[in-house]
């Protein structure tokens, strides 16, 4: 049974299908972005990128926080052993959700959507696209949901198969077959495609689900229940600081489409995407971990949970320096063999991006740590104030220096952020999560803490 594994074992099996899922999730990503490039005109790709992000914060908001929150109900609750109340919990945030994203989608489809598309971003492109945006994103939002859950329950392989990597491939095969019998498309044409790819990987992850959930005994008189609002009250500020990182990560992007042209946003966006190959190490430690810092917490196994943090971001951060070597000697050349000549000129932004996302690697898990033993709020305090001070200096920065300026504001930004939440997780739940090499040499440390259950 899973709850027997070591914890060498829950982080090997659980990281091995993390590792796998984040590399072919990233190489299918850039084959669809190369793909993209091929398909659609430069300024149709600018408002792509621009519609994804949006798409993307609007899922952000619909989830309310609950992705996070589902996680640590469900591992708390089969930590122990009260399944009862592991399939309340799931059956109560599946409802909040549906309500949610039916919300955000109303107000994407009437008015707000093509609002922020023509008066912000000056993109009729966008604009016509807004109502299959809105199904986009209640797609986008049930899709993160379902793999949280599934990692609530320790099941890495699943969530990492649903949580984008089964969509992202499906799009790629409906891609290059729309490349191979049309050579062109419209926006509306590669959004309905995706759609597709999501609905269908939706439909085969909540049939598994069910399965799943049939097999838990329902909650009995016996079990610790609680309502909607308990839910509510308990994911807000994880919702606050989920749309303020957000914000922090999309700000750059949002600027360059405000003041820069739609062809300079495709060449940002297409930059951005590639920084990828430098989070993916830290993106697969927080696919497994999770889950064990809400039991160990809970266990109050505290110096343990810190040295295993510790050793898998210092594992972490090796390849990530591998990968901003190469973009700082080849991304122009990647950019313009991916893409074609006309983003080679974003081999800077890659170089200047990479760099904030390498602070992003040597802190650690520090914000998982903060959500995951219960400062949401000081963790939503922090992301506020990053994002403000990032889209100040953004904004300051875009008129003279252009994306060069902006991608400079957004380093900076997750600096700051990362340098607080480090300190803070020490402060507040008296955890190290940086790197630290001594720790290489002794990762059999993984194999001496057992889960009692």
């Amino acid at each position: 049974m899973l709850h027997k594994l070591s914890i060498k074992q829950k982080l090997l099996k659980g990281g091995g299908w993390a590792f796998s899922g984040k590399v072919v999730g990233v190489l299918a990503g850039l084959a669809v972005n190369a793909l993209l490039v091929r398909l659609l005109t430069q300024e149709e790709m600018g408002a792509y990128f621009l519609t994804f992000s949006l798409v993307s914060f609007a899922a952000i908001v619909a989830q309310l926080g609950l992705t996070q929150t589902i996680v640590r109900l469900v591992a708390e609750s089969m930590g122990s052993g009260r399944t009862g109340r592991t399939r309340q919990s799931v059956i109560v945030v599946l409802r909040i959700t549906a309500v949610s994203v039916l919300i955000v989608a109303c107000f994407l489809v009437f008015g707000v959507g093509q609002g922020i598309a023509e008066r912000f971003f000056s993109s009729l492109i966008m604009s016509q696209a807004m109502g299959l945006a809105a199904v986009w994103t209640a797609i986008v939002t049930f899709q993160q949901l379902m793999a949280e859950i599934y990692r609530g329950f320790h099941d890495i392989r699943l969530a990492t198969i649903f949580g984008g990597l089964s969509t992202s491939v499906f799009s790629m095969l409906l891609f290059i077959v729309l490349w191979l019998v049309q050579g062109h498309a419209d926006i509306a044409q590669i959004i309905f495609l995706t759609l597709v790819a999501g609905a269908g990987s939706i439909l085969i992850s909540s049939a598994i689900l069910w399965d799943k959930l049939n097999t838990l005994v329902p909650a009995s008189s016996e079990d610790e229940t609680f309502s909607f609002l308990d839910v509510l009250f308990a994911s807000w500020p994880i919702w606050i600081t989920h749309v303020t990182v957000f914000v922090l990560i999309q700000a750059d992007l949002w600027i360059m489409g405000l003041f820069r042209s739609s062809e300079e946003v495709a060449i940002y966006g297409a930059s951005s995407r590639l920084v990828a190959l430098v989070t993916m190490p830290l993106l697969i430690i927080n696919a497994v971990v999770p889950p064990l810092i809400a039991e160990m917490y809970a266990q109050n196994k505290i110096r343990e949970l810190e040295n295993i943090l510790r050793a898998v971001s210092t594992l972490a951060v090796l390849p990530s320096l591998i990968a901003l070597a190469v973009f700082i000697f080849f991304g122009d050349s990647i950019l313009g063999f991916l893409f074609g000549s006309f983003y080679k000129t974003g081999g800077i932004i890659i170089i200047i991006l990479s760099v904030g996302q390498l602070a992003n690697i040597w802190a650690g898990s520090s914000g998982v740590v903060l959500i995951f033993t219960g400062y949401q709020f000081e963790m939503m305090l922090i992301t506020i104030l990053s994002g403000v001070l990032m889209i100040a200096m953004g904004w300051w920065l875009v008129g003279d220096y252009g994306a060069v300026g902006v991608a400079s504001a957004a380093c900076g930004g997750m600096f700051l952020q990362n340098i607080l939440m480090l300190l803070t997780a020490k402060w507040k739940a008296g955890i190290w999560t940086h790197v630290n090499p001594r720790l290489i040499n002794d990762m059999s440390l993984f194999s001496r803490y057992k889960n009692n259950k």
